[in-house]
């Protein structure tokens, strides 16, 4: 497998990942000029892409699914619930092109064998994604409050953690934001703060050399190398350490970032 992260945080949210047999989005965030600019620049041809798989209706994550599946004739994957809290924003999808799954229950796309997990988040069913395929696997995990153990099993053993680490703590409470949006962030519905996110990875890396993307990260309560150094930080308290035991990136907010594979 091959994975970039193409845009992500606030202002949108896509990455590609590419197997022998199939080239997806998940989530299309920005415009759909953004998307094929950002693909074409890592060398992806934005109409060799066969499907999207959306987390969540929040623009960031759905502002070009319309059109780029209207496009490119792209097959567009969501439970129920966020097929109808999208409807407006993407407005027209084929029906042959439009696939409901069920949280929770696998499904396979081509080479793909695909777990869609659920989230804690204020969108109608958000969705994780843990994605199979050549006898690698990776974790896709943002947009989301709190990580229980059902969601820790799904991601367990991933050879690439994109995972959430949305904001600084200290920054987010003495930020600009109105104390209502400042509860919702930091809320169990809201997102994973850098400390969060260095504490989850304790319980999933296994010291094999595994790839980690700092993901979604704040353009206001958070900074790139605040997010790497709560990670670096927080798993060297573990006796796991960057170089040796695990890979770490952080993806840029609106270029694409290197790619990966498996």
């Amino acid at each position: 497998m091959k994975f970039c992260a193409i845009a992500s945080g606030s202002s949108g949210n896509c990455q590609y990942i590419e197997t022998n047999e199939k080239k997806i989005l998940i989530d299309a965030g920005l415009s759909g000029k953004a998307i094929e600019e950002n693909l074409r620049a890592v060398g992806v041809d934005p109409s060799e892409l066969d499907g999207i798989f959306v987390t969540h209706e929040h623009s960031d994550h759905v502002k070009g699914v319309g059109i780029l599946a209207r496009r490119y004739g792209l097959d567009v994957f969501a439970n129920e619930s966020t097929w109808m809290a999208m409807a407006k924003t993407i407005k027209r999808v084929d029906d042959h092109k439009r696939h409901v799954f069920q949280t929770q229950q696998p499904f396979s796309y081509g080479d793909m064998d695909i777990v869609p997990m659920g989230l804690f988040h204020d969108a109608a069913e958000g969705t994780g994604y843990v994605i199979r395929s050549g006898g690698k696997k990776l974790s896709v995990l943002t947009d989301t409050g709190w990580v229980n153990t059902s969601m820790l099993e799904k991601m367990s053993g991933s050879d690439l953690y994109y995972i959430e680490s949305n904001h600084d703590a200290e920054m987010l409470q003495t930020g600009p934001y109105p104390r209502i949006l400042k509860d919702r962030i930091a809320s169990t519905r809201g997102h994973l703060s850098n400390e969060h996110c260095g504490e989850l990875l304790t319980g999933l890396l296994e010291k094999r050399g595994e790839y980690v993307v700092l993901a979604h990260l704040s353009e206001e309560n958070n900074r790139p190398l605040l997010a790497a150094r709560a990670t670096r930080e927080i798993l060297a308290e573990h006796a796991i350490y960057e170089g040796r035991d695990f890979i770490l990136e952080v993806a840029k907010a609106k270029a694409p970032s290197r790619f990966i594979e498996l």
